[in-house]
């Protein structure tokens, strides 16, 4: 009887985590929790629970979800607190993605956190680089970067190397995105390692750098299909093809 107590108590107490709890679906710009003196930076899959602060400083903006699917968006400069961002919901679902789809991301950062396991394409450390992943497949030539930035007002300098001819490609941009259309330094079937930085001129063998490889559309289908049936994972027949594929970039890298 007395197990059979405690056992309800500890299900009554994951309820109600599962219930007040949000876990961070989208971090752009420089976030930081903590306290004052102990402040470390918000990264994608952390979890918001009500004594959580968070801090978004000029240009950051971040959303959260709930178990229900649900959004919560703040883009404001300044403290916020678990309730505070509750009160923040909004309609304007990203990419054409459904409730359906958050509910599956969010059950999925709730398992991670219980294994306390990393989902890929979630917790990246202080690596500027956000997308392309390390190790990403992407499928066709044109190519979407994303990072974080330093600083709101400073340019930042994109370095890409083809590994096998070891040339790179160097570049500058406002912002914390660059999207590349058929550029003539990118071919399919090659590997390429990238970076991200404030420095104009850095020394290239200090910096980190991620690996991408860009694939053909037939064998971005191949090695879906080989995945899908290797996960068998029934709670996917709830999603879009457009939302397995989005899932599939986020968790396993194969993007298309």
């Amino acid at each position: 009887m007395e197990k059979l107590f405690v056992g309800l108590i500890c299900l009554l107490a994951v309820a109600v985590h599962a219930q007040d709890s949000l876990y961070v679906y989208k971090a752009d710009g420089v976030m930081l929790q903590g306290k004052p003196t102990q402040k470390t930076r918000l990264q994608k899959g952390a979890l918001l629970l009500k004594d959580t602060r968070v801090e978004l400083q000029p240009g950051a903006s971040i959303i959260a979800i709930n178990k229900a699917g649900e959004l919560f968006k703040a883009a404001d400069p300044g403290v916020y607190t678990q309730p505070m961002l509750l009160k923040r919901k909004t309609q304007n679902y990203p990419g054409n993605l459904s409730v359906n789809y958050f509910k599956f991301i969010w059950s999925e950062l709730v398992g991670a956190t219980k294994a306390k396991v990393q989902i890929g394409g979630v917790f990246r450390g202080n690596m500027l680089m956000r997308f392309p992943d390390d190790s990403t497949y992407i499928a066709g030539t044109t190519l979407h970067l994303e990072w974080d930035t330093v600083a709101a007002t400073s340019p930042m300098f994109i370095f890409i190397k083809n590994t096998e001819t070891e040339e790179y490609l160097k570049m500058a941009a406002d912002g914390s995105m660059l999207m590349l259309y058929s550029h003539p330094f990118f071919s399919e079937g090659s590997t390429y390692q990238w970076s991200v930085t404030d420095e104009a001129f850095p020394n290239l063998n200090n910096l980190q750098f991620y690996t991408f490889t860009l694939i053909t559309k037939e064998a971005y289908i191949l090695k879906k299909e080989e995945l899908l049936s290797q996960l068998q994972n029934p709670n996917l027949k709830t999603l879009s093809r457009r939302e397995i594929e989005t899932w599939l970039c986020a968790r396993y890298n194969l993007c298309n």
